[in-house]
């Protein structure tokens, strides 16, 4: 059963567009695309704008493949490919994770020298909010703000540590609540340490990234090569496609999209390290 071009083609661009429009939904709204909505802002969420983005730019492709192509299993995977591409190949999360643990250490080093001039640890974090690295600004922003509003120091800490999402500063965090529960007569040693174990923790994962890179390169040669093949076969070859423009033609697409899917999410697994595990991992009370 043939799936002709005229119409079919306009209804099939339209109903991919819907189908970006409720992915759009979504991703603004549900949970599952948490870690997917941008390189991790502070908080571990992305950036509302590159997220929305991402999402418009998987409508376009999807509807752009399926007027070249009249299929809707392509449009559906070029939809998807642009969506959870740059996870696979590594680039989504790696770099703005280490910029985000450089940036607890250089905020860390802002706290311990602020605090040598004897200001209290919340007059210091009120002092380093409007010149905390970009990194993590917005989420030292919110902290300063709420303990400016009257939120409990260690309410408002806890929250701070779920908003930046990360080991390093879970440690932070800690020894500035112990700070506020009981007297700490080092505590600018003591976050002075902490920054220098952090920033050897930058160097790290600095040279964890650099032995990753063979692997992503792998990634990119097979994607880059499927891809380059199966334009030239679109192009050039469109009588030999046809069989694919049939329902049964669809769905044998689609096991074969599901496969090679599968295959290369597993090759982008295989360089993948669990990260340290949260000392504050259960995150903070909202407020």
């Amino acid at each position: 059963m043939g799936v002709t071009a005229g119409s079919t083609t306009a209804g099939l661009c339209g109903a991919c567009f819907g189908a970006g429009l409720i992915a759009l939904y979504v991703g603004a709204r549900g949970p599952g695309l948490g870690r997917l909505r941008s390189g991790r802002a502070p908080g571990g969420v992305l950036g509302t704008g590159h997220h929305l983005l991402r999402l418009v730019g998987a409508a376009a492709a999807g509807a752009v493949v399926v007027a070249v192509t009249s299929w809707p299993v392509a449009g559906l995977t070029a939809a998807a490919a642009v969506l959870v591409g740059p996870w696979l190949l590594g680039s989504l999360g790696a770099q703005t994770a280490v910029e985000r643990v450089e940036a607890v250490a250089t905020w860390t080093e802002m706290l311990q020298g602020t605090l040598a001039a004897s200001a209290g640890i919340g007059e210091a974090i009120g002092a380093t909010a409007a010149v905390a690295p970009l990194a993590i600004r917005p989420a030292v922003v919110s902290l300063a703000g709420r303990l400016r509003s009257g939120v409990p120091t260690a309410q408002a800490l806890t929250r701070f540590a779920a908003d930046v999402d990360d080991p390093c500063a879970d440690r932070v965090v800690c020894s500035l609540l112990l700070a506020t529960s009981a007297p700490a007569q080092r505590l600018g040693e003591l976050l002075a340490t902490l920054a220098e174990a952090t920033r050897d923790e930058v160097a790290v994962r600095v040279r964890v990234e650099t032995s990753r890179s063979t692997v992503h390169s792998s990634v990119r040669l097979v994607i880059g090569c499927s891809l380059l093949f199966g334009a030239g076969l679109v192009v050039l070859a469109r009588p030999y496609l046809a069989p694919f423009s049939s329902v049964e033609g669809q769905i044998v697409l689609a096991v074969v999209v599901a496969l090679y899917g599968a295959g290369v999410a597993l090759m982008a697994a295989m360089s993948r390290i669990d990260g340290s595990e949260r000392l504050l991992a259960g995150g903070g009370p909202s407020s």
